[in-house]
């Protein structure tokens, strides 16, 4: 082995290379306070390597990106670990590089003549912030696109570049291909390059002017960046991605959310690092905007930028720049209790919880339907074809106005577990119930429980319930449904029709098929036809407003409530 790396060494001049890398002396020691730059190049290493392996899958186009995200996570081996890993990976950068200019002020390494590389680690990140917020949008989700937007839409704000700014970044008007493409560009090349030189340079003008000890510190001791402080980092930065390998494992990997739908309502937040921001927006009226977006922000790093030249005392001694180093301690508990706040908000704020767990159901729904086969349209069409998706959102719009969902104040029919057992025994029980028709018009059914002894109203339920059956639905109890057909022909077909048999009292709906796919399609489209509600229908007619599929999707959502707990 001596005689290879010998002749390794004759060849490339290696250990020499090694030497300058390694051989380095630290005044006053090594210390743990030094680690933070050596494990960002650890945790930037472990960004190349992992986002080259997504790039092999990812596909950056608007229709195909969260099908690729898709089939990462579910058909890739460990794709769902890469991306995690990739993920919580950016979200460490940013703390370990805040850390780090943090103990950079504390240490007063900004002061001259390391001006140039106190400026170079505030470009840096800037830098890293970029790449977070350009790979946000990547898996082209409900979460990214919208936190996309928001933070696209500050751009915007800047006075006069502002707008041609948003422009550029955006790629036009609409957030779509082009914003992707240019989003992809950034975060796979641009960033990483530029990243990667500043890197270069900031080590070497560190190498050039040397470690600052912090002030008191023993300068006759002298430690030795190898091996001393090279274990030292080696340590921290195994500690950083075992923590990043921890939180991608407990989560399993990073959460995916529903495609991008821009008609689709969602609680856009922006990702924890600019939650601050966005708190610090809900107290400023439109008006003073600027102040939040702009002035602040700018003051902030303004400050930043000429600290080297405030601080021009003889001294490091904390005690001696207190009134330097306030601004950053109180910017810093000032971000952190903004964001508490924020988290604080949210948590509070029940319409935003409402929407944040919609969200949820829908990014589920979307990653279950995603097992079964994305069509050629895309992930949008695959949930705009789902009745759970885009039934449910056809009946928020058109149905909500007067029915609930288990919920209060409803003008018609609660249509929680609407079809059940339950609902139909409940129904039975007292049709005037608020939660049925004690709140419209019609009050000619009247309570079953005299006439129909409870053994026959469950077996009524039954035959009802298998009315509305389809073929992928659990079975039913043929001999309750039989047995419930005769009692139903016995005791309610002299209001009812069922199967073109029947006489009418005061109209009611002929109950074959009852809630059913058909049957609730021709209520929505023909409430008021012979044998729905006839003259006593106080429900408009939807025929002009949907079109035949959309009425199919409602009608398909509402027969899904069947399978649903009554809420009351």
């Amino acid at each position: 082995m001596g005689s290879l790396a010998d002749w390794l060494d004759h060849r490339t001049g290696y250990r020499k290379l090694v030497s300058a890398a390694l051989d380095e002396e630290i005044a006053g020691g090594a210390r743990f306070a030094y680690v933070f730059g050596s494990a960002l190049l650890a945790i930037f290493t472990v960004q190349v390597a992992t986002g080259l392996l997504l790039m092999i899958t990812y596909t950056p186009a608007v229709g195909g990106a969260w099908s690729s995200v898709v089939y990462i996570q579910q058909h890739v081996a460990g794709g769902w670990f890469v991306r995690g890993l990739h993920a919580y990976g950016a979200q460490a950068m940013v703390v370990v590089l805040g850390l780090h200019l943090l103990q950079v002020a504390l240490y007063g390494a900004y002061r001259a003549p390391r001006e140039v590389n106190w400026w170079f680690g505030l470009a840096l990140l800037g830098i890293v912030q970029t790449m977070a917020l350009t790979g946000y949008l990547l898996p082209w989700d409900q979460k990214g696109y919208w936190a996309t937007k928001v933070a696209t839409n500050i751009a915007g704000t800047v006075p006069v570049v502002g707008p041609a700014i948003q422009t550029l970044v955006v790629g036009g008007v609409d957030y779509g291909q082009s914003t992707l493409t240019r989003f992809y560009a950034l975060h796979v090349a641009v960033l990483p390059a530029a990243l990667a030189l500043m890197t270069v340079v900031h080590v070497a003008l560190m190498r050039r002017h040397g470690i600052t000890p912090p002030h008191g510190a023993d300068m006759q001791k002298k430690g030795r960046f190898y091996p001393e402080q090279v274990a030292m980092d080696m340590l921290f930065s195994v500690l950083v991605i075992i923590v990043v390998a921890i939180l991608t494992g407990i989560n399993h990997g990073m959460h995916l959310d529903a495609p991008a739908d821009p008609l689709a309502d969602y609680p856009p937040r922006p990702e924890w690092y600019f939650l601050f921001l966005f708190q610090l927006l809900k107290y400023l009226p439109g008006s003073m905007e600027l102040v939040g977006t702009i002035i602040l922000p700018g003051l902030a790093m303004g400050f930043l930028f000429v600290l080297p030249f405030l601080d021009r005392g003889e001294t490091n001694a904390v005690g001696k720049r207190l009134h330097l180093l306030a601004p950053i301690a109180l910017g810093f508990i000032g971000i952190v209790a903004l964001t508490v706040m924020s988290y604080q908000d949210d948590a509070a704020d029940e319409g935003f919880q409402r929407a944040r767990a919609d969200s949820h159901v829908r990014a589920q729904r979307a990653l279950q339907l995603a097992k079964q086969g994305i069509p050629p349209g895309g992930p949008l069409e695959m949930l705009r074809n789902d009745p759970m998706t885009r039934g449910k959102d056809l009946y928020d719009q058109y149905c909500l106005g007067c029915h609930t969902l288990g919920g209060e104040d409803q003008e018609a029919p609660d249509h929680g577990g609407f079809g059940s057992r339950p609902w139909t025994l409940a129904l039975m029980h007292d049709p005037q119930d608020k939660r049925f028709f004690g709140t419209t018009e019609i009050d000619e059914m009247k309570p079953m429980d005299e006439k129909v002894p409870p053994a026959d109203r469950k077996a009524v339920a039954e035959f009802l319930f298998a009315e509305g059956r389809e073929p992928n639905d659990a079975d039913v109890d043929a001999a309750l449904v039989a047995k419930g057909k005769d009692v139903f022909e016995d005791k309610c077909m002299d209001c009812h029709l069922y199967g073109g048999d029947g006489a009418f009292v005061f109209e009611g709906p002929d109950m074959t098929g009852y809630a059913s796919r058909w049957w609730i399609y021709r209520q929505i489209l023909q409430p008021d036809a012979e044998d729905q509600y006839g003259e006593l229908n106080e429900m408009p007619s939807f025929e002009g407003d949907l079109s035949e599929h959309d009425a199919k999707l409602i009608a398909a959502y509402l027969r899904r409530q069947r399978f649903e707990p009554l809420t009351k």
